[in-house]
């Protein structure tokens, strides 16, 4: 029991990161700085004059980067099991062989295979150390900002490929419009439509290189034509990125971990699966003292669960203590002449928000998530009505207004 607590513990510090505690603030910090330094390092090993000069110091950088990597994929991996859902019958062995192929582990495990390989083997592969590159790409562990790049890439997936189908088709077209306009006078150059593939791809992609230009007057217009439609078409992906990227940060201010919000009441009894989804669609706010987060006839305000510092909400003008792990919003769990009351931060505050829209979604495709919500709300109305805060005729109005909102339970 004391080795599965330990596995629990650590995979909560891995997992939550600067959510768990100011420790994992400073591991995070530690491994950004570690991984970041040793792209450097890489870098700094191929000029001769520093390698020279600082030999032992660049190899035993690289032993002690590959050991802290080494040891954290090796825990990660031995703790990877506590993400299983409780109600799944696979095995420990299956699910730490589904974490090894999964995309994170692999390129855990290629950031420091060259190394052990190279350490083990009499055969030349310094070949491999170019795959140390690789350990930039474990940046999107642990950097908000990668972590939603790559998100955004993935959900922008298909118009990217229109953009990708679009673009390659129009750099055949310019190839093969310049090989009838060009061939004769450069066949060289433009003696065939691959040939004159490198001139396209210079050409739409606005860089110009300028070791192959046409030189006939139908080759120059046509050309012409082809960078303005290039400043059009090349231009389609970067916007799609672009328009995402703004539109994920805009809405999501950090990702917030599996691990961070399985912590709190009302998410603690929502299947793995459904905490996935709920994580890539909420965000965390952070309040000062005196902030007024909702006014009492606010609708349409979403849902917040309070991750530190104390709040208030004002019932018939007493104040009600709210703290860590309570939530309130368009679900409230308190309502006065059915409107929620005022929630206003008595201190600093940090909060998960789930808009809206994201709210009567999940609510709608997850069951179990408006199960939890009612049960956590059914007994913090007992609470409230035993310690006097509440009367019996006001807590069965409020349950009522909840059983509207959680279809399942009436």
């Amino acid at each position: 029991m004391q080795i599965r607590g330990l596995r629990s513990r650590l995979y909560d510090f891995l997992e939550m990161g600067s959510f768990g505690s100011r420790l994992g603030t400073f591991f995070e910090a530690f491994m950004v700085v570690l991984i970041v330094s040793n792209i450097i390092a890489v870098a700094a090993e191929t000029v001769p004059t520093l390698w020279e000069q600082y030999e032992q110091q660049f190899q035993a950088f690289e032993i002690f980067s590959v050991s802290i990597f080494t040891v954290e994929y090796l825990v990660r991996l031995w703790v990877c099991v506590e993400k299983a859902d409780p109600e799944d019958d696979r095995s420990a062995t299956a699910d730490r062989i589904a974490y090894i192929f999964s995309p994170m582990a692999i390129i855990d495990l290629l950031a420091i295979l060259p190394f052990h390989l190279i350490a083990v083997t009499s055969v030349d592969l310094r070949f491999l150390r170019i795959f140390r590159l690789l350990r930039l790409l474990k940046l999107i562990r642990y950097s908000a900002a990668m972590s939603s790049l790559v998100r955004v890439m993935y959900e922008e997936g298909r118009s990217l490929l229109a953009a990708l189908v679009v673009m390659m088709g129009l750099l055949f077209f310019a190839a093969a419009l310049m090989y009838f306009a060009e061939r004769h006078a450069q066949p060289e150059d433009f003696g065939s439509i691959p040939a004159a593939l490198w001139w396209a791809i210079a050409t739409l992609t606005t860089v110009g290189y300028g070791d192959v230009v046409p030189i006939t007057t139908a080759g120059k217009i046509i050309g012409g034509c082809v960078m303005i439609f290039g400043l059009a078409f090349f231009a389609i992906p970067i916007g799609i990125i672009a328009s995402g990227f703004s539109s994920e940060m805009h809405r999501k201010e950090f990702i917030v971990p599996t691990g961070a919000i399985r912590a709190f009441p009302v998410f603690n009894k929502v299947p793995p699966a459904i905490l996935s989804d709920i994580a890539r669609r909420i965000r965390t706010i952070q309040v000062g003292a005196g902030t007024v987060v909702a006014h009492r006839r606010d609708q349409e305000n979403g849902l917040y669960v309070i991750i530190s510092g104390e709040m208030s909400a004002y019932y018939h003008h007493r104040p009600i203590a709210l703290t860590a792990g309570d939530f309130f919003g368009e679900i409230s769990l308190i309502l006065e002449n059915k409107y929620q009351p005022a929630i206003v931060a008595r201190n600093k505050c940090r909060l998960l928000r789930l808009e809206t829209q994201d709210l009567h979604m999940l609510m709608s495709i997850y069951p179990y998530f408006g199960t939890s919500l009612y049960e956590i709300g059914q007994n913090r109305l007992a609470e409230m009505v035993d310690d006097g805060l509440l009367n019996v005729e006001d807590s069965v109005e409020i349950l009522s207004v909840l059983e509207m909102w959680v279809p399942s339970q009436t």
